[in-house]
């Protein structure tokens, strides 16, 4: 990464919009963000924070959850070159749950606007696990009007 630290952006990752957006003055007062003039520009990776990662893995964390009868949403654009669909997938699969909803396609304004699955743990929790196509690692930002009609039926307990 050179010798200026972490101040770039990973090659698969735009991060113009967000660049703007989070340096604007009026953003980062409504975000309690101290002044550019304090802290620098917002930045998509920073040194500046001291992080420790303690856990290797969400996987026994989301199959405890839907144990536990809160339903979840999984998804993943994709064109994702970050992390790919077929990723998710595997893990997904990896629960053990039972497939309650076979691969079927999910549509938005008569457009197929991906693909999903659900699972059962048998608890009547349900995981869903579904693509967006054509969507990229931020899938609300490629595909705002598709990640905004999964989740609205996700809220409603309705069927993508």
């Amino acid at each position: 990464l050179g010798e200026s630290g972490l101040g770039h952006a990973p090659p698969c990752v735009d991060d113009a919009v967000a660049h703007s957006f989070l340096n604007d003055p009026a953003v980062r007062v409504a975000l309690h963000a101290r002044p550019r003039s304090e802290i620098g520009s917002w930045t998509i990776c920073s040194d500046k924070l001291n992080y420790t990662h303690d856990e290797w893995s969400m996987i026994p964390i989301h199959r405890s959850l839907v144990q536990h009868g809160i339903r979840a949403l999984i998804y993943s654009g994709d064109h994702d070159m970050c992390v790919p669909h077929t990723g998710t997938e595997a893990w997904t699969s990896s629960l053990g749950f039972a497939e309650v909803e076979a691969w079927r396609p999910w549509v938005v304004k008569d457009q197929v606007a991906g693909y999903c699955r659900s699972f059962n743990p048998t608890t009547g929790a349900k995981l869903t696990y579904a693509t967006v196509k054509g969507a990229g690692h931020t899938v609300p930002e490629y595909k705002p009007e598709e990640s905004l009609a999964m989740f609205s039926r996700f809220l409603q307990d309705a069927p993508l």
